[in-house]
């Protein structure tokens, strides 16, 4: 056989070969597109079980575990404005679907708002308020020193029990928001324990449904007894040294709530995490507030209570996208940046890199992270 038909012969059989290539690598796409429909159905059918099969005892547990609708730092200027609305972003084909959370009406930032009239130079009511006694005991409180708490607890003694709780809490939260917890200016920590619902009102001016709220100017925390008295108190614990990093500056809002909600998250069952992989489910199929009007929110007073549960998860799902996928080491200096007054794009691009340089790029890689997580169990 002379070289022209052994070349024309290995011409054919090339031919062939990618042929039957393309034609296996077909089948394989085509495979993969059915299994991929097939799993985000059966995460449809999970998410509509989830939503229409839950009865009430369920919607009412939702309740403990969305966090307070207030400002953490209490000194920030607000603005109540109603009938509010977000633009949520929805995909053409997007189910569209209802959750209704019974969170009662968002007065918590009432007491805010009268105070941030008296206020006039931030450093100066710091200085103030850190200098000021800690209130006399209460009847009916039991006391005790737990470095670096003062504690004040209703009705039930300080056990040895309870106090080496308190520690190995704050030893753990100390570890999981490092370096804030290491640069925060924290002296001590005042803390009121409260197993009556009426007490708990008189002192914080917070509504029925709240079970922990925190006073960063006056590093102090107020919390309820109970089921969940474990994760309010990592979520208040949070704003205090996360938002105690940012002082005199204001922490973004939705960053301090973030980093709040996702401290929380550790310490819950999957079963208190719900509400959380509920709206999880709703983002990665592209429903979601527009980012500009989510970075934007200084109040939440006049919005529905489902599209204030949503901003919140929505503050928990972006910070666990930055702290996670990037590393905690960045986000710390992701919020060094902020704290410094750099744009939110100019914060990101020195703290990550490309391609997180502008809010649009925060939306696009978020985005793509969640639909990759998607077709896996949500953590």
């Amino acid at each position: 056989m002379d070289i022209t038909k052994k070349l024309y012969l290995l011409a054919v059989l090339l031919v062939i070969a990618l042929g039957f290539f393309a034609y296996h690598e077909g089948l394989l796409s085509e495979n993969k597109g059915k299994a991929s429909a097939l799993k985000r159905a059966q995460l449809e059918q999970t998410l509509d079980k989830v939503i229409n099969t839950e009865g009430e005892d369920k919607k009412d547990s939702f309740l403990s575990q969305v966090p307070e609708m207030r400002l953490a730092g209490k000194y920030r200027a607000a603005k109540e404005e109603e009938g509010k609305t977000f633009n949520v972003k929805r995909r053409p084909d997007a189910k569209k679907i209802k959750i209704d959370l019974p969170l009662g009406e968002d007065d918590a930032d009432r007491e805010l708002k009268e105070r941030n009239e008296r206020i006039k130079n931030v450093q100066a009511v710091l200085s103030q308020m850190r200098e000021e006694p800690v209130p006399p005991l209460p009847e009916g409180f039991f006391s005790a020193r737990v470095n670096p708490y003062l504690m004040y607890r209703e009705y039930y003694p300080m056990t040895d029990d309870f106090k080496a709780l308190i520690s190995t809490m704050h030893t753990s939260f100390l570890k999981r928001a490092a370096p804030f917890s290491i640069l925060a200016d924290i002296k001590y920590i005042f803390m009121m324990i409260f197993k009556t619902r009426g007490m708990y009102s008189a002192y914080t001016k917070r509504p029925d449904w709240s079970g922990g709220s925190a006073d960063v100017m006056g590093q102090s925390i107020y919390l309820m007894e109970g089921v969940n008295f474990k994760s309010n108190f990592m979520h208040e614990l949070t704003h205090i040294y996360y938002d105690g990093f940012f002082e005199p500056t204001l922490t973004p809002r939705w960053l301090s709530e973030g980093f709040a909600v996702y401290v929380q998250s550790l310490y819950q069952t999957p079963q208190e995490n719900e509400w959380l992989n509920v709206f999880r489910l709703k983002f990665a199929k592209e429903e979601y507030i527009d980012l500009e009007d989510f970075l934007n929110v200084k109040t939440l007073d006049g919005y529905e209570k489902t599209e204030v549960a949503m901003w919140y998860a929505q503050s928990y799902s972006l910070v666990k996208f930055l702290f996670e996928h990037y590393g905690k080491d960045a986000f710390y200096q992701f919020s060094k940046n902020l704290k410094e007054g750099q744009p939110l794009g100019r914060a990101m691009f020195r703290a990550y890199g490309m391609p997180l340089n502008s809010d649009k790029a925060l939306e696009i890689a978020w985005q793509s992270n969640l639909r990759k997580k998607m077709e896996g169990p949500a953590k």
